[in-house]
């Protein structure tokens, strides 16, 4: 799917998905150290570097895997970069439009992005994957750039008891990102990304007994309350520069050893 392209995904966008956190092609090894593994890849025609993590969680298993990455109310009590996170509209049972917004580290700016995300779901596997689509709910808010995700998701498979985990991102922070801390992100942001998931997966189900239990709408499209989608609502996306004047006051050193470890730049969620 294209970026700001606001359709329900089909069967081949989630075949091109699975396919591309399958693919071993032009995938550079970053990050290899306790069972999970971090490459990169540039594809052509983009300057924008995609990320993928492989792991392996023998405690988790997909459905619950699936839970936890579907629960926005879980995710505010987990996510501790989230400065705003709530859905918008649906466009069908497995589509739908949210906004989220990230807390990063000085010097940087904090980020925000509006996101299509799809979904599909079978017994032993399922695939989230979202792009930036735009909607006229959430305009350009000062203080915050505005990112674009060309996309990111993951792939979930059953693996014995378990689940075995493939997160792909593209994901343009926008403003004025160095490229050392860009290639942080390979080796010590990710990692963890997915350890961060990993923990909130081991405490989802006893926050989940007294938080509306038999609320899962992701599951029981029945019980969703969100609105649905109006085509006028959604616009292309501009090619304007989103929040030029907080672009310029963000200003990153070119050198990483300007930089000590309490400026917590390996925190960021990407």
């Amino acid at each position: 799917m294209q970026l700001g392209e606001v359709r329900a995904a089909k069967a081949d966008d989630f075949e091109h998905f699975r396919r591309l956190a399958d693919s071993v092609d032009g995938w550079n090894l970053q990050y290899d150290k306790q069972g999970t593994k971090v490459y990169s890849k540039i594809k052509e025609g983009s300057t924008i570097r995609l990320i993928k993590v492989v792991t392996n969680f023998q405690d988790i298993s997909p459905s619950l895997m699936y839970d936890v990455l579907h629960d926005a109310d879980y995710r505010r009590c987990w996510d501790d970069n989230m400065l705003e996170c709530f859905e918008i509209c649906q466009l069908d049972r497995c589509n739908d439009i949210g906004y989220y917004s990230i807390k990063c580290p000085s010097p940087m700016r904090n980020r925000d992005f509006v996101t299509q995300r799809s979904w599909y779901w079978e017994d032993d596997h399922f695939i989230i994957f979202n792009h930036t689509v735009h909607h006229k709910d959430v305009p350009l808010k000062k203080g915050l750039i505005r990112g674009n995700s060309i996309l990111s998701g993951y792939y979930v498979q059953r693996k014995g008891e378990g689940c075995s985990l493939t997160y792909v991102s593209q994901v343009d922070l926008k403003g004025n990102i160095p490229k050392w801390l860009v290639n942080r992100a390979s080796t010590k942001i990710a990692p963890k990304v997915i350890a961060k998931v990993h923990k909130a997966a081991l405490g989802y189900q006893a926050w989940k007994a007294i938080h509306a239990p038999s609320y899962k709408p992701w599951i029981w499209p029945e019980q969703s309350i969100l609105p649905k989608l109006r085509l006028d609502d959604v616009e292309s996306l501009s090619s304007e520069s989103p929040s030029e004047s907080d672009q310029e006051q963000e200003v990153i050193g070119d050198d990483p050893h300007n930089y000590s470890s309490e400026d917590n730049l390996d925190e960021i969620m990407l």
